[in-house]
């Protein structure tokens, strides 16, 4: 084992408590410590906050079907500086963005970053009952997708209440793309996972939301400006 700071760029939280983080290193190296709690992500004082860069031990990855990604997490996240400014972030994220979902995924990945066009958000309710946000997108190829959005500062918010632009002329987001562990319930093109959308980033480094407190004052921190 040994100690690995990174960028957390997608946080997670689904309706059972179940948790998920992944971020990059100061060299553009994609990591997802295992496993994350809830109260690491949610509450007053979280161990894991976007872009807030973290230090914690790391291992290889234990179980069977571990992706380039995944680490054995050691201990508790600790913080390693503030988060970067406005233009940081926007340098972090096109520097770490892959040019599309499928190089995003390729070499059995199961996170990475992509430039997409937000054409609209909805709520839906799967078959189990369970409601979710959804984004309709597409990345530079054209290509059409429509998952399920799984970023933490979204999880509460209601039908019609994701003010984001949307459509055609809509400002390019980056989006945090992930993968579930395979179930086998969706074979195909992505390995039997599910693809998700795990985290949102405005390209100019912005926050995402308007009621986003945890950027706030924030200037250059080690390997992110």
């Amino acid at each position: 084992m040994a100690v690995a700071e990174f960028v957390p760029l997608a946080v997670t939280l689904d309706t059972e408590g179940g948790a998920c983080v992944a971020g990059v290193t100061a060299e553009g190296r994609w990591l997802r410590p295992e496993p994350v709690t809830a109260a690491q992500v949610a509450g007053t004082d979280p161990g894991y906050v976007m872009h807030r860069p973290v230090r914690l031990v790391l291992g290889p990855a234990t179980g069977d079907g571990a992706r380039p990604e995944d680490r054995a997490a050691g201990g508790a996240p600790r913080r390693a500086g503030p988060p970067a400014g406005p233009a940081g972030r926007a340098a972090l994220l096109a520097a770490v963005a892959d040019p599309d979902v499928a190089t995003a995924f390729a070499g059995g990945r199961s996170a990475g970053l992509v430039a997409v066009r937000p054409l609209g958000f909805r709520h839906q309710r799967s078959t189990g009952g369970r409601t979710f946000l959804r984004m309709e997108f597409t990345d530079s190829t054209g290509e059409h997708f429509d998952w399920i959005v799984r970023d933490l500062r979204l999880l509460d918010a209601g039908p019609g209440e994701v003010a984001l632009p949307t459509g055609p002329e809509a400002p390019v987001l980056y989006a945090a793309v992930g993968l579930t562990h395979p179930n086998h319930r969706f074979p195909g093109r992505f390995r039997g996972c599910h693809p998700l959308v795990v985290g949102l980033h405005p390209a100019d480094g912005s926050t995402l939301l308007p009621t986003e407190t945890s950027l706030e004052g924030t200037a250059g921190a080690p390997g992110t400006a």
